[in-house]
Formats: structure tokens, sequence, C-alpha cells
């Protein structure tokens, strides 16, 4: 029996390596976090932060031809997947850990009915025979809430809209009761009604099993719905964690903050958004110090350094990467 003390999952460590033009550069670098089961932590930050790549190096899905795990673990339930191969992480996949992309449509096969596709990952991780594993399958299309699942069974992805489509990518994930599920981005291509449903529905089948979530976005106005912590990441790096409600009232890193400011309020008229002014460095030019000093108000001479991930004096679970707000005042080293 597992002790349910441990995190379901924990990563210490992880750096993600891409070979350029003959040159390693890390996509990510010593990434640390842990979730525990019944608990959703989002990972946020703009395209290009290091979520996904966080979330492929978690699967083992970073391509070998020009990508490698360079350092660190990524503990299931204290079992170090980066030092399986290829053989035993088929067998995790899909049936200890899940993953939703953000594109349903890519993800699925034209060419196969849905009901056949959640069918498949029941037939390769379990012992179920044909007539278990399709009943099983339609049950996971109706507790996803499929109208008329039975009837559109033999369906193919194209007779389904982008929501339904979703529904079906759950389903498939959910359907060996993993311990933890990664979605990636998995509202991006709905409209908001859509979207509010699709949330709604994972947040009540996680209630429902237990499992563990982390939930990849760049939209921090989804997250409070979803979430129960947040770890913000900017250029490969985790600059600031915390949960929902410390990290929407107290915001400590300059990004963080940004991130907010730039989030439609009902609250507050459309002119007062404040876009963030530059882009994130690419993986073959990054500073050597702070990664977000060439964009950042508030940067002094530190910022030339990099600053350690460090808990704020009044918040052990609130960590912050920024000399400015967790250093000494900012002051040269």
């Amino acid at each position: 029996m597992s002790d349910v003390r441990q995190p379901a999952l924990a990563v210490e460590g992880l750096t993600t390596e891409f070979r350029i033009e003959g040159r390693w550069h890390a996509a990510i670098r010593d990434v640390s976090f842990s979730v525990a089961r019944n608990e959703t932590l989002a990972l946020v930050g703009e395209s290009g932060c290091g979520k996904s790549i966080t979330a492929l190096s978690i699967m083992g899905l970073v391509p070998k031809a020009n990508g490698r795990i360079a350092a660190g673990r990524v503990l299931l339930e204290g079992r170090d997947l980066t030092e399986l191969d290829e053989a035993e992480m088929e067998t995790v996949r899909g049936r200890a850990i899940s993953m939703i992309f953000q594109e349903p449509m890519t993800s699925l096969n034209p060419v196969l009915s849905i009901g056949f596709q959640v069918e498949e990952t029941l037939r390769y991780h379990t012992s179920l025979s044909n007539r278990e594993a399709r009943e099983r399958a339609l049950a996971l299309l109706e507790h996803v809430k499929i109208p008329s699942a039975a009837r559109r069974f033999d369906d193919y992805p194209h007779h389904f809209s982008g929501g339904m489509r979703q529904r079906v990518m759950i389903a498939m994930a959910l359907a060996c009761s993993p311990q933890i599920i990664l979605a990636d981005e998995p509202t991006t291509a709905l409209d908001v009604t859509i979207q509010a449903q699709v949330l709604a529905l994972l947040a009540e089948l996680k209630a429902e099993t237990g499992m563990a979530m982390i939930f990849i976005t760049h939209n921090l106005g989804i997250v409070a719905s979803i979430a129960d912590r947040v770890a913000v990441m900017y250029a490969g790096d985790i600059i600031e964690t915390a949960s929902v409600e410390a990290l929407f009232d107290h915001p400590m890193h300059p990004y963080t903050e940004a991130l907010l400011s730039s989030i439609p309020r009902v609250d507050r008229d459309a002119g007062e958004l404040k876009p963030i002014a530059g882009q994130v460095p690419p993986i073959t030019a990054m500073p050597a110090g702070c990664r977000y000093a060439d964009r950042c108000p508030l940067r002094v001479a530190r910022c030339a350094t990099m600053p350690p991930l460090v808990p704020l004096a009044g918040d052990r679970a609130h960590q912050v990467r920024c000399w400015v707000r967790a250093g000494d005042g900012g002051q040269t080293p």
C-alpha cells in the first residue's frame, strides 16, 4: 500500500536540453515541484516558457533525436521514470499517468471510431475481453457526458464538435484510472461556454477519483476555477509557486504581476489592460542572470546573476525567484 503522505508525483531538479546547431541548450532548468493526490497544480506562463516541455519530459516523450533529459528525477509514487526504458514507460503511460493534449483533432486518429480508440487503451493496459472493453469504453463516454454515447460510439472524430472531442480525450485519459493526469492547455481551442463545461468536468472527475492533476495553461484567468496551487514558469525556470489564493492576493514576482494585469476583468475598463512588452528569450540566447530582467521594471544590478527560488518569510509555501522581492532589497552582491 502506498504512503498517503507521499506525493503522487515529485519532479526534482529536472533539466531538459535540445541540440541546436551542434550545441545543447536547456529548455527547462532545475525544475522542481510536487503534486499530491486529489490536488491540482497549475503550470502557468506564456508560450515558450517550458510548460509543455515539462509535461513531455514527465511522460518520457522528449524526442531522442535532438532532445534529452540532462538531469533530475521524475518520481511517480517513488519510482523514477527517467530511469525506465521505452518498453517500461509504455506500461506507465495511459495506466499510471495519462495526458490530455491541447488539440484533440490532431491527437485522435481520424480513420478510427472514437469508441475503438477508447477501447484500444483498455485492451493494451488491461486483460479485459473485447466485450468488456467495449462496455467499459461506453461507460467512460457516458461518464464524460457524451450525449447519446451508445449511438455515437462508432462515429469518427470529425463527427464531433471540439468540446465533444476533448471529452473523448478525457475519457481515454481516465480509462485505466491513472494516479495522475497531465492536462496540456485542454481548453485553448474551445469557446468560453464549452471551456467552462470542460473545466467543471475535470474538477468533478478529480473529486470523484482522487487523482492528482497538473493543469498547463497560459491563461491565469481560468486557474482560480481549477487549481489548488500554482507554479509560474518563465523561460524554462519556475519563478513563483503559491496557493491560488496567495498568488492572486499577493503576487510577488514582477512577471506574475504582469500576467495578472493583462487579464480582462469585468470590474476594469479595457483600457486598463497592460500588455507585457518584449518576448521570452530563445533557448539559444538565454541571459546569464534573471531571465525576465530585460522586461522587468524593477530590475537592479544584482539581476545580472540568477536569483534562487526562496520561500517568503511570512509564508513558507509561497516561493519567489527575485532579488528585489525576496532578496535583501536588490543590493549588489
